[in-house]
């Protein structure tokens, strides 16, 4: 049994290669091309992983990949009604969802064969399913609650569930436009860090400050039942989306913070300009709300699935420090 895994349209684009249940291969797109994070559709990282595992893209018996467009489909449709979306956020949300209708061209272009030599099954998966795979079926548990917190994949930022086996059981879904790693990665752009991946470097600086500002912190994100809530008074993304660029290869992120939230915490930070006791107390009142969310959610999660084991995944669990913990 032949498995290909494929991250594309996304930083840090990559293929990975199973077989027989076995990780054989597993490679980013940057190794080649020496571009950070990359985006786009990984190439030669599959062209390695066949080649590693002595294969041709004919003997493939399945293909995945990390997102599936029509999932969450009716949340999508009903935030369009309500929200009403700016026309650039919902070509830029077309043009991405498009290209998965073209991946096993792409696929055999990558692979120097006709589409009709490939006979494997491709699979579109849901974006946080494939997070909560990655972590809990590789743990070492046979049963764990599992949570994937990230920026955002399929208009889910969240998804809580438990594992058993080689089965999941899906708890909550936290939806657009609400996010935790959108939070971090907002605060990261004020911070005056523009490149994609650059939240290492505002938790990195967390730690040379004090939470002085996490009563405003707590104006800017809250609990709300079993999930939190942003307060997109002090956001853009969900009027105007959010501008993504990779079309030279390298993904970048333009600003997407709302005026008021200058006026809650101050002028945002020109990139290369100095940095200051504010900006260090910004950064660990970010880093400390960050926690009191993420604990508030695993204590909701406690309480659907009470385990001794948890794995985590996903984008923010980066900025938490753990993937797995008994």
């Amino acid at each position: 049994m032949n498995i290909l895994g494929i991250n594309a349209y996304h930083g840090d684009a990559s293929a990975c290669l199973i077989q027989n249940g076995v990780l054989v291969a597993a490679i980013e797109e940057e190794r080649f091309n020496r571009i950070k994070h990359w985006a786009g559709f990984p190439t030669e990282s599959i062209r390695h992983c066949l080649t590693v595992g002595g294969l041709s893209a004919t003997n493939l018996h399945h293909v995945a990949i990390s997102f599936n467009p029509k999932a969450n489909l009716n949340r999508k449709l009903l935030f369009t009604l309500q929200n009403r979306p700016s026309v650039r956020s919902l070509l830029d949300r077309f043009n991405k969802q498009s290209k998965s209708t073209s991946l096993k061209q792409q696929l055999a272009t990558a692979c120097c064969c006709s589409i009709e030599d490939i006979q494997s099954k491709i699979h579109l998966l849901e974006h946080h399913t494939t997070h909560l795979a990655s972590a809990f079926l590789v743990s070492p548990f046979t049963e764990a609650a599992i949570l994937s917190i990230d920026g955002m994949g399929d208009f889910v930022s969240t998804l809580s569930a438990a594992g058993r086996g080689n089965q999941l059981r899906y708890f909550d879904r936290i939806h657009f436009p609400h996010s935790l790693g959108y939070l971090y990665n907002a605060l990261t752009l004020y911070l005056g860090f523009p490149a994609y991946g650059d939240e290492y470097k505002v938790m990195g600086l967390a730690p040379y400050g004090e939470p002085t500002y996490l009563e405003a912190f707590r104006r800017i994100i809250y609990p709300q039942g079993n999930h939190f809530e942003l307060n997109l008074d002090y956001f853009t993304h969900h009027t105007q989306g959010i501008v993504m660029n990779w079309e030279s290869g390298v993904p970048c992120v333009q600003p997407f913070h709302s005026p008021e939230l200058e006026k809650l915490l101050g002028p945002a930070r020109s990139p290369n300009s100095e940095l200051t006791t504010h900006h260090h107390n910004l950064a660990a009142s970010l880093q400390a709300v960050t926690e009191e969310i993420l604990f508030h959610v695993l204590n909701r999660l406690y309480e659907q699935h009470p385990s001794e084991n948890l794995c985590l995944a996903g984008g923010v669990d980066d900025e938490f420090g753990c993937q797995w913990k008994n």
